[in-house]
């Protein structure tokens, strides 16, 4: 049996750019100008980008991409005074304010105000939800004197519906059945850290998940944990320790202690490269004796700014060892070697809407050849799996949002039990607080 649990975060880093966004209801002059200032401002040519922005907004074009374009054009130009005046109004958009009060801290640097340049980082440091501009704020803090404020309690909470395709995860052509068993479901989520100390945080999480008709496959998960964090100057680190517990139509199917260690090292042009290790111990339950034993996970990606774009790309090996499945002569592997290679890009504002994009590739094989037919034929399990992912936001307050999640995944195997198609569909609210 296979189980994914799913928790996307989305992450943009965002340095000082342009924002190429068209206005829906901008006239068709003012608009095709917009795009020669974003052509010029790419070329280099930042006076004729001020002057085009100029021209779009007295053609009637007055969005907060342009007013980000235009303080951009005027940073670029040395004209900080025009460039404040222009992220200062951007910063009354709840939407824009965290990447707003991040430029105006480099505006008011360059300006000679390293004070009010520290109470700006420190703005956007605090609204940020952002952990790659949170990262970039945390920089400037440093390189100023400062040091980041410290939230001393963070939570999600969200509640959706959606539709999965195939809930059992069953291949095309089923021998027996019904061959792809789709259902509609309701999710909840509750996700929240706590300060304990300096560096040292709790966690805990809760996932429901709910299927109209197939409540056999109801999944449950929770965890809690401890970490501590540290950042020594260019290399923040976290370690921590999880235990996780996963219960499917109600029954226990897994138990994870977990050691976590991450590292990150900032790069000067806005880049971040993060280095991972996860070790768990896993203990089946019930019937999923066979998923008992050992799990690691070693990771490695790169995240850049490409304006208005973050991406990050990435790699991840995978090692199991596990006590696998002996059913009188027969044998099944559950103790894959997995390789996976990974992308996403992130972007800040589409229609009003925070989105990003995620596409993987992922390569299994299993340690030890499955013995079928009462032992006598002996196949290597060997899986090929790609998927995409995407996730739009919105945020209606600073509190409420709302968001909508698609993803897709094929997996390809010799064995054809293991040949499945997935898709599904999710649309929630969510609420995130800090304080």
């Amino acid at each position: 049996m296979q189980l994914r649990i799913i928790c996307l975060v989305v992450v943009v880093s965002l340095c000082l750019g342009v924002v190429a966004g068209r206005p829906a209801r901008a006239a068709a002059q003012g608009a095709q100008v917009f795009d020669q200032g974003i052509s010029a401002f790419r070329a280099g040519d930042y006076q004729a980008a001020l002057q085009s922005f100029l021209d779009a907004r007295r053609a009637g074009l007055d969005t907060p991409a342009l007013r980000y374009d235009l303080a951009a054009t005027y940073y670029r130009l040395g004209r900080y005074k025009e460039a404040e005046n222009e992220f200062q109004a951007l910063a009354r958009d709840s939407q824009w304010a965290p990447l707003a009060y991040y430029n105006l801290g480099l505006t008011t640097q360059r300006m000679g105000r390293p004070q009010q340049a520290i109470e700006h980082f420190e703005q956007a440091y605090r609204m940020t939800a952002d952990l790659s501009l949170r990262a970039l704020a945390a920089t400037a803090l440093e390189r100023l004197g400062g040091a980041p404020p410290s939230q001393r309690t963070g939570a999600v909470v969200s509640l959706a519906g959606g539709y999965d395709s195939n809930v059992t995860l069953s291949p095309e052509a089923a021998t027996v059945g019904a061959s792809r068993q789709s259902d509609l479901f309701v999710e909840a989520l509750a996700a929240a850290s706590h300060r304990l100390a300096r560096g040292w945080y709790a966690h805990g999480g809760l996932l429901l998940r709910r299927y109209r008709d197939l409540n056999q496959f109801d999944l449950t998960g929770l965890r809690a944990g401890l970490s501590y964090e540290t950042d020594s100057g260019r290399l923040p680190t976290v370690v921590g320790g999880y235990f996780d517990t996963v219960y499917i139509g109600g029954e226990r199917l897994e138990q994870v202690a977990e050691l976590d260690v991450e590292a990150r090292s900032r790069l000067d042009a806005g880049g971040e490269l993060r280095g991972r290790y996860q070790l768990g111990h896993i203990a089946g339950g019930g019937e999923f004796k066979y998923l008992d034993g050992w799990q690691q996970r070693l990771s490695a990606d790169a995240g850049f700014a490409l304006a208005p774009a973050f991406m990050r790309v990435g790699y991840q090996l995978e090692l199991n060892n596990r006590s696998d499945l002996q059913q009188g002569g027969e044998f099944f592997s559950a103790s894959p070697t997995r390789h996976s290679l990974f992308a996403t890009v992130s972007l800040p504002d589409v229609g009003g809407w925070r989105t990003e994009a995620r596409g993987e590739y992922r390569v299994s094989r299993y340690n030890d050849p499955n013995r079928l037919n009462g032992g006598t034929l002996e196949v290597t399990r060997q899986d090929n799996r790609y998927g995409i992912a995407a996730r739009a936001s919105h945020r209606l307050s600073t509190l409420w949002g709302v968001f909508i999640d698609y993803s897709y995944y094929r997996n390809k195997s010799n064995l054809d039990t293991y040949d499945y198609g997935r898709y599904q569909l999710m649309a929630g609210i969510e609420a995130a607080l800090e304080k």
